[in-house]
């Protein structure tokens, strides 16, 4: 990739840590689709830091703060690659696409500095908060039985909001920044539904990736929850104890439902026209519904190696209803109703 602008070489490493998202950013064009790959990228470079499996945390807080020093302070990313060369060694070949990104972050900081400043000034606040955030919870000990996890449905909602209720703050004012003069009730419904947007994204994700979180002993589905049930967040995947997981999960579900619903009125609130945008929230919207009600009372979502999946066929269809009633409200709110049951 060294012979590529920075901007492809930016729009290169999005497709490869996360290609499920590269599609539908590329929709937005323009100054949109570039402060959002930007501000994707650096969210993902925070994640990077937070889930690397060997660094201690004191090591893990530096480079946060060297972080921190680049998008708050406009200091120079030299310095924070140049620290996690230091702390994680020369690049090797099989090391993948986020370590790659962390190393290349000059790169990615040349296409932010290009950016128009407000389109700037929605991405720093947002993605300093996630990297704070989550080095809170990098301090958080582990639990007397080896296993990290969350105490309850408040810690859990309040850790959501650090990796994905900011993403729906910096992605309300990318979309404001770009859409220019939209009416008041809207852009205050907007900021309202805004953290709504990104944790029922999250929320989903946490509820299909219960088993791979557990192989590297980390259950974001609380203790408390659990403890109703009288199991311990790892008895979760326990073939013998199927109904109480089932019901460990629900109040989760009920969560991600809700936060969801907010995710349709914050896509409603953007205007009808706005149809880049709209097709770049509902798309992995309607995908979210409906694995979440795939997921539900199913034990492939806590059986290793049988990930809940929605059928390719469906997946076509989901994609065709976007496009077609993106700017049909009160189709989008039926379809959202008809794919929040499961048939």
């Amino acid at each position: 990739m060294d012979d590529m602008t920075d901007w492809d070489y930016s729009k290169a490493i999005l497709l490869g840590v996360s290609r499920s998202f590269a599609k539908p950013i590329e929709l937005l064009g323009g100054d949109l689709e570039r402060a959002t790959t930007v501000g994707y990228l650096l969210c993902r470079l925070v994640d990077t830091i937070e889930d690397h499996p060997t660094l201690p945390t004191r090591q893990r807080d530096q480079l946060y703060a060297a972080f921190l020093e680049v998008v708050e302070c406009a200091g120079d990313p030299a310095r924070f690659v140049g620290l996690v060369h230091d702390l994680l060694g020369p690049p090797l070949e099989d090391e993948g696409d986020e370590l790659a990104l962390a190393r290349n972050l000059p790169r990615v900081m040349r296409v932010f500095g290009a950016l128009p400043e407000p389109m700037q000034a929605a991405i720093r606040p947002w993605v300093a908060e996630m990297a704070r955030g989550m080095a809170i919870y990098s301090h958080r000990p582990v639990g007397v039985d080896g296993d990290h996890a969350l105490e309850t449905v408040a810690d859990l909602e309040r850790y959501c909001y650090f990796v994905a209720g900011t993403v729906g703050h910096m992605l309300t004012g990318l979309f404001l920044a770009a859409l220019g003069d939209v009416a008041p009730a809207r852009r205050q419904a907007m900021r309202r539904y805004a953290e709504s947007f990104g944790l029922g994204l999250q929320l989903v994700n946490i509820l299909k990736d219960v088993t791979d979180d557990a192989e590297r002993r980390w259950f974001f589905i609380p203790r408390d929850v659990c403890a109703e049930q009288g199991l311990a967040p790892r008895d979760l995947l326990d073939p013998a104890r199927r109904a109480a997981a089932h019901r460990a999960l629900a109040p989760i579900f009920e969560v991600a439902h809700r936060a969801l619903a907010g995710a349709l009125e914050y896509t409603l609130a953007l205007p009808a026209d706005a149809l880049p945008i709209r097709h770049f929230c509902l798309l992995p919207l309607w995908m979210a519904i409906r694995t979440l009600v795939l997921a539900k009372g199913n034990d492939d979502q806590v059986t290793p190696g049988r990930p809940v999946k929605i059928a390719r066929d469906e997946v076509g269809t989901l994609l065709g209803e976007c496009l077609t009633l993106a700017a049909d409200d009160a189709g989008l709110r039926a379809a959202f109703a008809r794919l929040s049951v499961r048939p």
